[in-house]
């Protein structure tokens, strides 16, 4: 469980770092990719965050 925890932050935090790199881009085609790669991220951590109730709730 602890690592699906740090796994989680980490995740966080490079959605956070992601986010940055995105409202500071200048190029259109550069943040949409970003875009979709936060995207990704947030949905990813939104399993792990499921998966984690889950597994507390056992």
């Amino acid at each position: 469980m602890k690592d699906m925890l740090e796994h989680l932050a980490t995740l966080r935090e490079q959605i956070g770092k992601c986010e940055q790199l995105r409202d500071a881009a200048k190029s259109v085609i550069k943040r949409e990719a970003v875009e979709r790669v936060v995207a990704h991220y947030a949905n990813l951590a939104a399993e792990l965050d499921r998966a984690i109730s889950q597994a507390e709730n056992e």
